[in-house]
């Protein structure tokens, strides 16, 4: 049975964007521009950037919480993580500190919309501290999170070109 587009909006920031929900969280061979791991346990918000990613011709795998995205971090490389903070199993902010043992050059893009015991601008704040190249506050605009996305990317290409 074919999939029908979803029609979402991005915490009502900007256009509604029409998404393709996808199944299996793996890669599109598409041409490939960035190896990216998103990480979301919210399955509307994680769809709705998966497919916005993807539009643009990046290459994206996903993972709906801090212990998978361990999992897919071991066996292949990837250019950025972009990753919410609260999430089940593993957190964001236990993922950032892992990740920056085996992977510290990675760039990491930090999305939150606080918890309930702190707000985002604490949380992202903390996340910066452990190693989080960049923040977004949900709800956030689009646009602000593509900026963030080819910041990130140029960022580590430069270091890689320097290397």
């Amino acid at each position: 049975m074919p999939m029908r587009p979803l029609l979402l909006s991005l915490w009502g920031c900007g256009p509604i964007v029409t998404v393709s929900p996808r199944l299996t969280g793996q890669t599109m061979n598409e041409p490939e521009r960035a190896d990216i791991l998103l990480i979301d346990d919210d399955a509307a918000i994680r769809t709705l950037l998966l497919s916005a990613l993807e539009t643009r011709g990046y290459s994206v795998r996903w993972a709906a919480d801090g212990k998978t995205a361990l999992q897919l971090l071991s066996s292949h490389g990837f250019r950025l993580i972009i990753t919410d903070i609260f999430m089940p199993d593993m957190d964001g902010l236990e993922l950032i500190m892992r990740n920056a043992r085996t992977s510290p050059h990675t760039p990491i893009l930090v999305i939150s919309g606080g918890g309930i015991y702190c707000g985002p601008v604490e949380i992202l704040k903390s996340a910066r501290h452990l190693g989080g190249s960049k923040t977004l506050e949900k709800p956030f605009a689009i646009a602000d999170f593509f900026a963030s996305v080819s910041e990130l990317l140029a960022d580590e290409k430069a270091c890689v070109a320097r290397a």
